[in-house]
């Protein structure tokens, strides 16, 4: 394969952007109209993540280990998606599928890239997209031997903090294991549409996970105000792999940075600290005013906590530092300011590893604050969990968020 080739061509239909994208889903629909139950009415998010995929390929298919790790855990992840057969069964993906997106993606190639579209191109990533998607089976199949497809969680505990802000416990009918930090592709079956929600807490025994949803699109308002008790969601694999990497240098102290409910990732995080022996650990949580920590007693609760292996010990320092701050402080006797700010002020930055998780804005203006007093990048763990991109492609890039 010709590797420049493939780039530059991709870059063609890549600057095209969401043109190109409607081009290829619209010609998957008219090649297999049965494919078109796979997915949402609003294709948006769907396009935006067709272009972040196929640029991530592109961008490693010259690098073998990246690239097999991302087809493996996108072949898996796609078990969750499915057509219906006539009497409405789910039918999983096969071949036939991968051979369809194949042809679709050709024809969108060769349109967009035109005139230099040439027959020995054309072979070129005829050749690539084979090999890919024989590394997407694969990861499927790998997957297949050990979870299901998706699991079914039933919403066992509905608790409304806000107007805009909802805590769902819910009992997946296997046990779902995840890593604390990680996200989950979460399905409300009647919108279709998938979602990353990050459990709030530590693996349990029972396997029941929370999740913390602030009301700021359909998916997310449709959880917070209309979900109840008794309803199945659908809860896709595991994914992300900045946060859960928080053990990576267990001699440094942590810093913990969240804004709204980014705070949820980072509190299972804490839980499983608080599991073991602890770990020297402060925790920023910032909010516009006091009604947005509305995690507020949980944490103080975590931040009293003894280590479960330090229970036995006579005395010990407080493992957990918790500092609540806002910008807006009326009748409030904490921190006043930005999170970052509070952050620098207070935390144990020069020497620890610093994981961030919030809004969009939140976090770019805090890796912004923590980058410009001298953090090295190498010490920030930052994830998105974007319904747009893949977290497994924005792992690694310093300037992620996370939206709910």
């Amino acid at each position: 394969m010709d590797v420049a080739a493939l780039r530059w061509s991709w870059n063609r239909v890549a600057a095209a952007g969401p043109r190109a994208a409607r081009h290829f889903y619209a010609t998957l629909f008219v090649i297999a109209p049965e494919t078109r139950t796979m997915f949402p009415t609003n294709m948006q998010y769907q396009e935006d993540k067709l272009l972040a995929a196929l640029g991530h390929i592109i961008t490693n298919i010259d690098n073998s280990d990246a690239l097999a790790a991302f087809a493996h855990h996108l072949g898996a992840d796609h078990r969750r998606f499915y057509g219906l057969d006539v009497e409405e069964r789910p039918v999983p993906l096969a071949e036939r599928h991968y051979i369809w997106v194949g042809q679709a993606l050709l024809a969108t190639l060769a349109d967009f890239v035109g005139s230099e579209w040439t027959p020995s191109l054309r072979a070129d990533w005829a050749a690539a997209y084979e090999f890919v998607a024989k590394l997407m089976l694969t990861g499927a199949a790998d997957s297949e031997q050990l979870t299901p497809p998706f699991w079914q969680a039933e919403v066992i505990g509905v608790e409304r903090r806000r107007s805009d802000v909802c805590v769902l416990t819910v009992r997946p009918n296997y046990l779902c294991n995840y890593l604390p930090g990680q996200s989950l592709p979460t399905q409300v079956p009647t919108l279709r549409t998938w979602r990353y929600l990050s459990p709030a807490n530590a693996p349990r025994p029972d396997g029941t996970l929370e999740f913390h949803v602030r009301a700021a699109g359909r998916f997310s308002t449709h959880l917070v105000r209309r979900i109840a008790v008794g309803e199945v969601l659908r809860l896709g694999h595991p994914t992300g792999t900045a946060l859960s990497a928080y053990n990576r240098a267990p001699h440094r102290p942590l810093l913990l940075i969240a804004g709204g409910t980014g705070v949820a990732p980072l509190r299972a995080i804490l839980e499983e600290l608080q599991q073991g022996s602890g770990r020297p650990t402060t925790l920023v949580v910032g909010g516009k005013s006091p009604d947005d920590l509305y995690d507020h007693q949980a944490l103080l609760k975590l931040a009293a906590s003894t280590p479960a292996m330090n229970a036995t010990a006579s005395s010990s320092a407080p493992w957990l530092r918790y500092v609540p701050t806002v910008e807006i402080g009326w009748d409030w006797d904490g921190e006043v300011g930005r999170a970052a700010d509070t952050a620098l002020r207070i935390g144990p930055s020069k020497d620890a590893d610093v994981l961030v998780c919030g809004s969009p804005t939140m976090t770019r203006a805090t890796v912004a604050a923590l980058s410009a007093n001298g953090i090295d990048s190498d010490r920030l763990l930052v994830e998105r969990f974007d319904h747009s991109v893949y977290p497994l492609l924005a792992s690694a890039d310093t300037d992620s968020q996370k939206t709910t």
